[in-house]
């Protein structure tokens, strides 16, 4: 597209300057590079409006997810990615790039809205992570219908590197909350003053799944020929009253056996959530609660899952514009249920959050478990958004 539209630009020149030189031949270096300049400008222009800069976070989405909530129309792209190393302390290091996501949006009217989500995992496994058409009706209500993130919790929906300070989610957020969590469905959202709300109705999780060290992940169906015997409805509500306070919590409800034999194995998950951000002072705190009951005593019985954690990060570079460090410190009490083959713990985090610009990150941090039940972990990250 661009080039076409250079080529157009270079053939008028081409055309002009020929004309020209017949009369002026002392002209045409000048007015070629006129020319020239013209069609660099437009095509930075129309660059522009693909990919316009990062902006404010809309409906609780990260920055980079948002950009096609905040152009004028037209088509939006924009990503972030995310590479590790991790040094074990008892099991075989790892090096891998986690993640490179792309973002492709499309304004077709002030009131029509289609986002997507493209996620490359480990280098070589592609995933739908969200892709959804929203009606945007009213500040107070707006529907929405696709694969959809679940609005639980602090991270699923808003899991850009750069919006949160720690190297990896908490393990509240990926076991009990299973983030990141998307479900098919359809939903309502908005706002009234300084509430914000979601609902939705969406296929329920794969029960067969739930059980182990990781708890209720192995039940998310991502929207890959989900089984929908059995749906589920969630909702959350955020208040946003004071300055740079999110506080909220939200609620999930539905069956997880899809018609199979090991009972309905209706799933509640229930949490709590704050982000405060004040100065160079950034903090967050988060409980989740989950149960599952009708589940049959083979398929190892009914599930308690539980984790909460609490963690603060102080910016030194708080002065300087576009530049921040955070030494941070995040303490998260874990229990993926023992009887199920889970684990029980404590996890201290703490390190280093880097931002040279706000749009590229590095973490250095260290995850000790007080009981051991996990191996303590050295990471460091590299990320970025666009």
């Amino acid at each position: 597209m661009f080039n076409a539209q250079h080529f157009f630009f270079a053939s008028l020149a081409a055309s002009i300057c020929t004309t020209a030189s017949a009369q002026d031949p002392k002209s045409l270096s000048d007015l070629q590079a006129e020319i020239e300049a013209l069609a660099s400008d437009l095509e930075n222009a129309l660059l522009v409006d693909v990919m316009p800069a990062l902006g404010e976070s809309a409906y609780g989405l990260g920055p980079a997810a948002s950009k096609v909530y905040n152009s004028k129309s037209g088509l939006s792209i924009g990503g972030y990615g995310e590479g590790r190393y991790r040094n074990f302390d008892s099991s075989t290091d790892e090096f891998d790039f986690h993640r490179g996501v792309l973002y492709f949006g499309n304004k077709f009217n002030d009131n029509w809205i289609l986002n997507t989500e493209i996620e490359i995992e480990h280098v070589k496994e592609v995933f739908l992570e969200f892709a959804y058409l929203d009606h945007l009706h009213s500040e107070g209500l707006n529907m929405r219908v696709g694969l959809m993130l679940t609005p639980m919790g602090l991270v699923n929906e808003m899991h850009e590197p750069t919006t949160f300070l720690t190297s990896t989610r908490s393990l509240t957020e990926s076991y009990v909350i299973p983030s990141t969590w998307r479900e098919n469905g359809l939903g309502i959202f908005g706002s009234s003053g300084d509430l914000n709300y979601k609902v939705y109705a969406i296929n329920g999780m794969d029960g067969s799944g739930y059980g182990g060290t990781k708890g209720l992940r192995s039940g998310r169906q991502k929207g890959a020929k989900a089984a929908a015997e059995d749906f589920a409805v969630v909702g959350s509500i955020e208040w946003t009253g004071m300055p740079g306070l999110r506080l909220g919590l939200s609620s999930y409800e539905g069956a997880a056996g899809q018609g199979g034999v090991d009972g309905d194995m209706n799933t509640s998950i229930t949490e709590i959530h704050a982000d405060y951000r004040s100065g160079p002072f950034w903090g967050r705190a988060l409980i989740a609660d989950a149960e599952v009951t009708d589940r049959a005593p083979s398929a190892g019985g009914n599930m308690s899952l539980g984790g909460s954690y609490v963690e603060a990060g102080y910016d030194l570079f708080s002065d300087r514009e576009d530049e921040a460090l955070y030494p941070f410190v995040r303490w998260e009490t874990i229990d993926t249920d023992v009887s199920s083959g889970g684990f029980e713990d404590d996890v201290m985090t703490y390190g280093l959050h880097y931002q040279p610009t706000s749009q590229v990150v590095f973490k250095l941090d260290r995850s000790s478990y007080q009981d051991g039940t996990q191996s303590d972990v050295t990471t460091f990250l590299v990320g970025y958004a666009f």
